[in-house]
């Protein structure tokens, strides 16, 4: 069967009426029947107004991503700024995720490259912005596009994150995720550079004789970096195991050998040997890209197992780039092997991506972004030296929990359970943030049905909701 192409165009004339709710039912009726989809009464009768002892069901409509081409709505109020298109939006997301999203429509282009913001939500401390990266002169868009740096005003950005890729537009859609103890209504976003053309080797060969390398290289003078005073850019692992009890760890000197690595000219082995009883490879990127691809070692048998050897990772030195200092020069990677008949049996291998280019240039747009109204609150308490009350706000974006202590709950220990009113029950597995002390978020992946929560289980603990005053 063909599939279904689409396109509905439904303008409303300008006026200085407001969109009305029935103008809204209209447009969807109208688009449902163009799609071919059904819907009941009851789901064209829901709205924020629906009383909390109401027994209606509510019907999510999922539009399948083949049956929409085009969906595009001018209102009197968005005719001045021209067309808000969420076509591309309707491709990947669900039509519950639609129903919360405020359009944006706002354009920026630099480098022949066209940054369209779509459409967001925002529920106090959470905001969900999608943006579209459209390549209008060349193919530096594509499926791996990988935002590098950018800035969104009143939060503190989470996360970039593409979530769908058209190659035949050259248009990559991307999903920011913004956190902060109270967002403006008013938000730019701004993006100053992006990486394309990723490739990923999980399993890179190192084709190094490491017993044979570590023969000249048992005694290594070691160079002592302080956590406080050096340039000391980052680490992995648990800092008990990393840093000592005055705060400095033992690396390998710089660049006491050169040890190219096959098909990866942006990196080489600038060191190997043994300090503490650990086993450390001492590695520097060396060229432009080298500071934006990335990856780790590891070890496999001789078969090619993956073998579970304690790894900590250290990131120290500094250079410049464009007249702005940079840390993370050097990497060291410090393996649990403290000699070299534990690698008689081990095979050095690889994980990592790297980036054919970046493109830089100034991408911005500001749009205002109104909280999402509808919501609802209750209360808990943290049983730890003493009790604390904590507020849970519950919101179609997520759920926060406000109080005291937030902040000495391991973010594993939480637990939350939410139920509708059906007695379907909907569990986060991760998905929790810290936002500041005091605030602690935990963001679905799925739409929240916030007139269907009926309550909460918190570690335990049962929270009775009520509407949210504003």
């Amino acid at each position: 069967m063909d599939e279904k192409k689409i396109k509905v165009v439904i303008y409303i004339s300008r006026s200085k009426d407001h969109l009305t709710e029935q103008n809204l039912m209209n447009i969807k009726n109208i688009f449902y029947e163009k799609a071919g989809l059904q819907v009941d009464a009851q789901s064209q009768m829901k709205n924020s107004k629906t009383s909390s002892n109401s027994k209606m069901r509510h019907k999510i409509i999922y539009i399948s991503a083949a049956s929409v081409l085009s969906l595009t709505v001018v209102t009197g109020a968005a005719a001045a700024l021209g067309v808000i298109d969420l076509s591309s939006v309707l491709r990947f997301l669900s039509a519950d995720r639609i129903n919360i999203l405020q359009p944006v429509n706002k354009l920026s282009e630099d480098q022949g490259i066209r940054m369209q913001t779509l459409g967001a939500v925002r529920d106090g401390n959470t905001a969900e912005i999608y943006v579209s990266f459209t390549d209008l002169t060349e193919d530096r868009i594509d499926a791996t596009l990988d935002i590098y740096s950018y800035h969104v005003s009143g939060g503190q950005a989470n996360n970039a994150q593409i979530v769908y890729y058209d190659a035949e537009e050259k248009t990559a859609v991307v999903r920011f995720l913004i956190q902060g103890k109270k967002l403006k209504s008013r938000m730019t976003l701004s993006v100053s550079s992006f990486l394309s053309g990723a490739s990923k080797d999980e399993n890179y060969d190192v084709q190094l004789n490491l017993s044979s390398l570590l023969s000249t290289h048992q005694q290594n003078d070691y160079v002592t970096l302080n956590q406080m005073k050096d340039d000391i850019s980052g680490w992995s692992g648990e800092s008990s195991k990393i840093f000592n009890e005055e705060g400095s760890i033992h690396v390998l000197q710089r660049d006491k050998t050169h040890i190219p690595l096959e098909g990866m000219d942006w990196l080489y082995i600038s060191n190997i040997g043994f300090v503490d009883g650990k086993l450390h490879i001492q590695v520097n990127p060396n060229i432009e890209m080298g500071s934006y691809n990335y990856g780790h070692f590891f070890f496999t048998d001789k078969q090619g197992t993956p073998q579970n050897i304690p790894m900590n990772t250290i990131y120290y030195g500094s250079f410049m780039k464009d007249g702005i200092g940079y840390g993370g020069d050097y990497i060291e990677y410090i393996f649990d092997i403290s000699d070299i008949s534990q690698l008689e049996n081990l095979q050095l291998k690889g994980k990592f991506t790297t980036y054919d280019q970046i493109i830089k240039g100034q991408w911005e747009t500001s749009f205002n972004l109104k909280e999402e109204a509808l919501s609802k609150t209750g209360d808990a308490t943290v049983h730890l030296d003493k009790d604390t009350d904590v507020k849970v706000t519950v919101s179609s974006v997520g759920v926060t929990l406000k109080g005291m202590d937030m902040n000495r709950i391991p973010l594993e220990d939480l637990r939350l359970e939410i139920y509708l009113n059906d007695g379907t029950q909907i569990t986060p597995k991760g998905g929790f943030v810290r936002i500041e002390d005091t605030i602690t978020k935990w963001i679905s992946t799925q739409t929240i049905p916030i007139q269907e929560v009926n309550h909460i289980m918190f570690n335990g603990q049962k929270v009775i909701l009520r509407d949210k005053i504003s």
